[in-house]
């Protein structure tokens, strides 16, 4: 019950950051002549997709893909906060691990960590550390461009759809909800910083992020006291 009512707290501040996200990610994705080859990778995965979810074909390959790094980002999870992890199954489509315990954290790392856009990152990266990959630059910010739009596509199906069990083991829909949207809208604003750090401020993006949430909790307020002394004057009369 506390973390249903801390859920709908965060609600307001995830919506904010949401519309921080779009105006301060917008202007920086725009800058085509760098981020080219990021937005290249994002379309190469997303037409394709979105042709065969239209198409009523389904993704069945991605959909496995997606299924493998869900319960590898469980495991990774589990791993990082010391539980054991006892047994990992990718069984057609479905998957499960089994750990000696789970929490917040363990449950809803799939629905933050993009498992696919780290393991490039850090191939990228250790590459780097034994010779110039300068000139591999473009096809890291294509598989960065796919990897993470594989992640918010198939993200935001899994939430379109029934109420997942690890929303429900974390402290269900209306907690978890708000807390993947912020968490993925911080790990995007951070990645592309990461990437473009010449174009993009953290500071302005949670600075957008504070002023929208100052006016949607403001709207709210207000729409409640509206609410209430109208509610006051019919039952005294």
């Amino acid at each position: 019950m506390r973390l249903t009512a801390l859920g709908i707290l965060l609600a307001p501040a995830a919506a904010a950051a949401v519309w921080a996200t779009l105006l301060t990610l917008g202007p920086v994705l725009g800058q085509l002549s760098v981020t080219f080859p990021l937005l290249a990778g994002a379309l190469v995965f997303s037409l394709p997709y979105t042709a065969a979810l239209l198409s009523g074909r389904g993704n069945r390959a991605s959909n496995r893909l997606y299924i493998i790094a869900h319960e590898l980002t469980h495991a990774l999870a589990a791993f990082l906060s010391g539980v054991k992890v006892r047994k990992i199954a990718v069984r057609g489509r479905s998957g499960y691990v089994l750990t000696d315990s789970t929490n917040t954290f363990i449950s809803l790392a799939p629905y933050f960590i993009p498992l696919y856009t780290l393991a490039a990152a850090l191939a990228y990266w250790s590459a780097g550390r034994f010779c110039d990959i300068s000139p591999l630059r473009p096809w890291f910010l294509a598989a960065a461009g796919f990897t993470l739009t594989f992640h918010i596509l198939h993200t935001a199906d899994i939430l379109s759809g029934p109420v997942q069990s690890d929303l429900k083991k974390a402290g269900g829909a209306l907690f978890s909800i708000p807390v993947v949207l912020l968490l993925n809208c911080a790990g995007l604003a951070i990645a592309l910083k990461l990437m473009f750090p010449e174009l993009l401020s953290l500071k302005a993006w949670l600075a957008q992020a504070l002023c929208s949430l100052k006016v949607f909790y403001s709207a709210i307020f207000s729409a409640a006291a509206y609410i209430y002394n109208t509610a006051k004057i019919y039952i005294n009369s």
